[in-house]
């Protein structure tokens, strides 16, 4: 329930700390007092959008704060679990609006979306007004307000998997016939494409290996060629091998005539040895086997095939080969559709079947409580004024939705020898708002939200009829806590608290007040409201007070 709300800066309203009780709360005070502003606040903390003109003039920003107690709301507490927000039994909402109309929402100190406020919102209060009322006029609403009167709950759970189930099944179905017309009219182009890359038949690395060979074989070639004419200068006869020992031969001569050249012959003997040495290892070289001229012409031109599809297809090889199984997928898949489509409809068939029924068992349930519904929306209506009015729950059957297979509508005979006329277009404004009231106190018990707000719902009423309604709204306050802003004394003095709303002019300022009355406070406000203030009137509001005790 709410506690309290403050509000700082905000239109017409200055500072103010508002409390608020369980049960039943008349709003009430002169027409323009600013009733609608303390509407306004509560719908910001539900997480309305705040506009810059609701900053009062002269202030920086405008502030409202509400306080909740959720101690027992546990939707609440997984809602805010779900968004990472701390909470214990009391929960802090605060909206700052700016003077550029920017602003911030957080809740528990912690920042938030406008969107998660208004989920944080839709599990706190419920406000019921003009547009409310409208809303009722949208038959789409009435499904809704049934299947929770019926407790629904699982049925539309099971009945809604199984209708995702089978639009899923259609989905693939329109897929798998859009894929096979695709695929039929590319066939011979992926066919082509099949045959030129298996054909090929590449195997990864497959062209490093190639061009290593070719590049051995080249080298090869070359090996031989040097090798053949080193082996000639060295080992022919009159050779560089010859030559050598004929010249060592004459320095010998030569250092054994002339001593001083015994010097040179050593020096000379010195790098013979590993000369020759070298020499004959060149001799015994052979060159590594080359391939041949067709081998080389061959791998060459298995290179080029190769790098042929790389430019063709823009793709390495391995990507040649991961479009090669693509393309026998894609064929094979071609062959295969026809039974994959008949085994879609065949899961479709049985998912229709089973939808078929979850929407029957779901139709039946709600007409089991229709009939119920209809007779106690239909007594409470007859209880705020309309005696001889006929509310009647239509439903037609239509083809299968996400809802189920029933178009649900809710129709009024206001009057009797008129028959049932719609909601949508024609029942008044007056008695749609008690058709609201009458529906939201049949469904006070299932109704899970706390505070339930009704902004001016006796508009158009007098009489005996506010009597009837404020009975209704006390007698829904045993459920929720409920705020009303009214302009009957009727329905005020059946309240078990009243908060006035009044506007005063200080300085050249107007300023809106809000106070919690205490009982001469409802007495004088009662006074004001009967329109006289004189002692027989007051002792009348008196009287109200005590009889509604």
């Amino acid at each position: 329930m709410l506690k309290s709300l403050s509000i700082n800066g905000f239109t017409l309203i200055a500072k103010q700390e508002v409390p608020f009780h369980e049960g039943f709360t008349a709003i009430t005070g002169e027409t323009g007092a600013g009733k609608s502003v303390l509407m306004k606040a509560l719908r910001l903390i539900c997480g309305d959008r705040g506009q810059s003109s609701m900053v009062r003039a002269g202030e920086e920003k405008a502030v409202i704060e509400g306080i909740f107690d959720i101690k027992k709301l546990p939707q609440v507490k997984e809602l805010l679990a779900t968004l990472e927000i701390d909470s214990d039994d009391e929960l802090i909402i605060r909206r700052e609006i700016l003077e550029n109309g920017k602003g911030r929402a957080r809740v528990n100190g912690a920042v938030v979306s406008l969107s998660d406020l208004e989920k944080i919102g839709d599990l706190l209060i419920q406000m019921h007004g003009q547009s409310e009322q409208l809303l009722l006029r949208d038959v789409r609403t009435h499904t809704q307000m049934l299947d929770d009167y019926a407790g629904n709950g699982e049925l539309l759970k099971n009945y809604s998997k199984l209708w995702s189930e089978w639009n899923s099944i259609r989905n693939k179905i329109s897929e798998t016939e859009f894929r096979a017309k695709e695929l039929a009219a590319q066939k011979d182009f992926l066919k082509f494409q099949f045959d030129e890359l298996s054909k090929a038949n590449l195997k990864l690395g497959e062209e490093e290996e190639l061009e290593e060979k070719v590049s051995r074989g080249s080298k090869g070639e070359v090996e031989q060629n040097y090798l053949m004419e080193i082996q000639a200068l060295v080992g022919n006869d009159n050779g560089i091998l010859d030559q050598t020992q004929s010249l060592l031969s004459k320095l010998k001569g030569l250092a054994q005539k002339i001593p001083h050249y015994e010097e040179d012959l050593q020096a000379l003997i010195e790098v013979s040895d590993p000369f020759e040495s070298i020499c004959k290892d060149l001799m015994r070289r052979t060159p590594e086997k080359s391939l041949s001229a067709a081998e080389l012409d061959r791998a060459n031109g298995r290179i080029a095939e190769i790098q042929k599809l790389k430019r063709k297809y823009r793709t390495d090889v391995a990507g040649l080969l991961e479009l090669t199984e693509k393309r026998k997928e894609e064929l094979g898949c071609i062959e295969n559709l026809d039974s994959d489509l008949e085994e879609l409809n065949r899961q479709l068939n049985a998912c229709s079947d089973k939808l078929e029924k979850a929407a029957t068992e779901l139709s039946d349930s709600r007409k089991k409580a229709a009939a119920v519904f209809d007779k106690t929306v239909e007594s409470n209506l007859q209880s705020l004024g309309m005696p001889k009015a006929v509310f009647k729950t239509q439903i037609a059957e239509q083809a299968l939705s996400s809802s189920g297979k029933d178009r649900i509508e809710f129709l009024l005979a206001p009057n009797p020898g008129e028959g049932e006329k719609s909601l949508q277009k024609a029942v008044s404004g007056g008695e749609l708002s008690r058709v609201l009231l009458a529906i939201k106190t049949v469904m006070a018990e299932l109704d899970a939200v706390p505070l339930l707000i009704f902004d001016e719902v006796d508009s158009g009423i007098s009489g005996e009829v506010g009597n009837r309604i404020g009975e209704s709204l006390r007698n829904l306050g045993k459920h929720h806590q409920v705020l009303t802003i009214t302009h009957l004394h009727q329905v005020a003095s059946r309240a078990n608290h009243q908060i006035s709303v009044s506007k005063a002019e200080t300085d050249g300022r107007t300023f809106t007040s809000v106070k919690d009355l205490d009982y001469e406070g409802r007495i004088e406000e009662l006074v004001r409201m009967l329109g006289e203030n004189s002692d027989i009137t007051r002792e009348h509001a008196r009287q109200l007070l005590e009889n509604n005790r």
